[in-house]
């Protein structure tokens, strides 16, 4: 885990240096490497890791420069390996297999690199040859010695931090045309999947150097001109009469474009961002006219006199230091309002369109009486702050509501309020518009008589019919809940004529 990290930090820095690479003047290059042996064959696989134990080996490459992509090359590796398993419905004396082998491979083929003029590159390996081994496997006594041809492929990573030296991260392997190197020929062993020959893996990390080799020789030879010197032979040099140690040059000899954007990075003020001639080969990803070099907002368009960012409510105050960017605010307040000019901004002002104090939140008390009218349920009307700033509802008044609670009756079984029920009903109403902001609650009862969810369903109806009523007297439903309790609430004894009497009622409650 902590190679494929360092290796993605490795590539993000390396692919935006300056690029080395092998050279026509440079054309041999050496490595030695060291790394981890696998095996993969008819008695399993410990193919990347998959098994233990791992063997060391080592390798080695000598590769001859052709083109900026490919070079030619001879390498190998050798080492040991080998791989230990239990073969499952065979019999007991042939279960337990393993083996253990020297080997050492010689192979001549190329490498493909993906990415020219680069420091770090990706690069693929074929090639084929042969390899020695000696091996010794636990259903013999004795040892197996011999040669063999092979097919070799690869992959790796290339960083190169000078025109001399570098390190690659590479995995090889080398697929034989033998199947008797771990004493398993496919056509005897119950591995199904892997009935294919020996295959050795090599994984390893290593260091190559890079030498001056003749005057940028071609392959039969002779001398290529070159004589601007930049590493381009004269006839593929584009641009014969570039002085590299002047200009970078690319692949045809002609002055690097690092961004692509048709301007040379000599001629350009931002050779690693691709912009438009007029300026510069500078970008301005916004289209502002202003330079993303020089913008402050480079990918929202703004005026000049705001380095190029957006005032979308035009306060004054550019967007990225405005905290209420779509409303037009004062600077002290970072862009934000104050509706009610107040001093306390309107994100934080519980009042933010009547003036008041900090003490209030930004509410003012107007009626005085000590709650602020964020606070206060009756704002207009002085009253205590333990009745949430509304007055008092005295037990004078309670005790007249619930007088003229008694005189509201209904027609048996019914909710239809009768007639002499009305002057009691108009007396709560005069007293529910004294207090304007406190609200009502309306409970329905019923005596015991009768089945209990029919008395239920009777209560809520006359409860409902009383509410009816208020509404229709000019009281705002708003203020009105109305519920029925059945027979669940008594106030007095069922058994008695008199207590089902009390029990049949109607109740109110002022709340604020």
């Amino acid at each position: 885990m902590i190679m494929k990290k360092l290796l993605f930090v490795l590539i993000a820095v390396c692919l935006t240096q300056t690029s080395y690479s092998q050279s026509a003047e440079r054309r041999l290059g050496f490595e030695i490497n060291g790394g981890i042996n696998e095996y993969q064959g008819d008695l399993g696989s410990a193919l990347f890791f998959a098994r233990k134990p791992n063997y060391q080996g080592v390798g080695y490459s000598i590769g001859y420069y052709l083109t900026p992509n490919i070079d030619i090359c001879l390498f190998g590796s050798g080492g040991d390996v080998g791989f230990q398993t239990e073969l499952q419905y065979v019999d007991e004396d042939i279960r337990y297999q393993s083996f253990r082998m020297n080997f050492a491979t010689v192979n001549g083929g190329f490498r493909f690199k993906f990415l020219k003029d680069k420091p770090f590159t990706p690069y693929i390996m074929l090639g084929a040859g042969g390899l020695y081994m000696h091996t010794k496997v636990s259903r013999h006594p004795t040892a197996y010695t011999g040669a063999a041809g092979n097919v070799v492929g690869g992959f790796g990573f290339q960083f190169m931090p000078s025109e001399s030296f570098g390190i690659r991260l590479q995995s090889m392997f080398n697929y034989t045309f033998n199947d008797i190197w771990d004493g398993s020929p496919y056509r005897y062993m119950v591995h199904t999947r892997n009935k294919n020959n020996d295959m050795i893996a090599h994984h390893s990390l290593g260091v190559f150097f890079n030498i001056p080799y003749g005057d940028a020789s071609s392959m039969g030879g002779s001398k290529q001109k070159d004589k601007d010197k930049d590493g381009v032979p004269d006839k593929l040099d584009k641009c014969p009469k570039t002085k590299p140690w002047e200009l970078p040059v690319n692949d045809e000899g002609c002055p690097k474009d690092s961004d692509l954007d048709s301007i040379p990075d000599f001629q350009d003020s931002c050779p690693y961002n691709f912009g438009p001639r007029k300026y510069n080969g500078c970008p301005d990803t916004d289209g502002d006219g202003i330079l993303d070099k020089l913008d402050k907002c480079p990918k929202n368009a703004g005026p000049a006199e705001f380095n190029g960012c957006p005032d979308t409510d035009g306060d004054g105050i550019i967007d990225i230091e405005d905290q209420c960017p779509e409303v037009k605010g004062l600077k002290q307040f970072n862009g934000c309002p104050d509706t009610d000019g107040d001093g306390i901004e309107d994100r934080k002002d519980k009042c933010p369109t009547k003036a008041g104090t900090a003490e209030g939140e930004g509410c003012p008390d107007t009626d005085g009486d000590g709650v602020y009218d964020h606070k206060d349920v009756c704002p207009t009307v002085a009253g205590p702050a333990t009745n949430k700033g509304c007055p008092e509802i005295k037990q004078e008044v309670v005790a007249k509501i619930a007088l003229a609670a008694k005189g509201i009756y209904f027609e048996t079984g019914k909710d239809v309020i009768k007639p002499e029920s009305f002057v009691n009903l108009d007396i709560l109403v005069g007293i529910l518009n004294e207090f304007p902001e406190a609200a009502v609650y309306i409970e329905g009862h019923t005596d015991n008589v009768g089945d209990p969810a029919k008395n239920l369903e009777l209560s809520q109806k006359r409860a409902d019919a009383v509410m009816a009523y208020l509404i229709n007297k000019g009281v705002k439903p708003s203020r009105l809940t109305a519920n029925g309790y059945g027979d669940t609430k008594p106030i007095a004894d069922n058994k008695t004529k008199d207590g089902k009497a009390k029990n049949r009622r109607v109740y109110f409650q002022l709340k604020y």
